[in-house]
């Protein structure tokens, strides 16, 4: 959006155009229980949820509409049936992010562990976010849960913003 700000300099009243921006957010999460179906296999988070003007969201792929900074943040409801390593990393159209992946260690099987990754990134106009997990065994991923009398426990919250 276009507005004018009027500024007084040495007795001259000036209009100056600024572009004024609203607020560019997208919140998703997943009720969905993902799992890998085969160990050390890369799948996409499928997510939806609410987006703002400035993204596209399509499954797992995020677009990125306007270039700039933005934090980013997932956090992940990490389990399954048997013990190992939950992974969760970033790509960006289409390639992995160097040292973006973080790993949640499951014990043994119906143990979960909130799983994070947060971070700051520049992105151009048009870049493609995506999450990725895998995990060490079959069964084990992102666990949703629906308990009796309490709010939902999605298998993936994830929201990014415009810095």
């Amino acid at each position: 959006m276009r507005v004018f700000r009027a500024i007084v300099v040495a007795g001259l009243f000036l209009l100056l155009p600024h572009t004024v921006y609203a607020a560019s957010y997208a919140a998703l999460s997943s009720m969905d229980t993902q799992v890998a179906k085969a160990p050390d296999t890369a799948y996409p988070v499928v997510m939806v949820g609410e987006l703002t003007a400035g993204y596209k969201a399509d499954g797992a792929r995020i677009t990125i509409i306007r270039g700039g900074d933005y934090f980013v943040s997932a956090a992940a409801q990490a389990g399954g049936n048997t013990a190992g390593d939950v992974y969760l990393w970033m790509r960006v159209n289409g390639k992995d992010v160097p040292d973006s992946n973080s790993i949640q260690t499951i014990p043994v099987a119906n143990y979960t562990a909130v799983l994070v990754a947060t971070t700051q990134m520049t992105f151009k106009a048009g870049d493609v976010l995506e999450l990725v997990y895998a995990a060490t065994a079959p069964g084990l991923g992102l666990v949703a849960a629906r308990p009796t009398g309490l709010p939902a426990v999605p298998s993936m919250i994830f929201s990014i913003f415009e810095l």
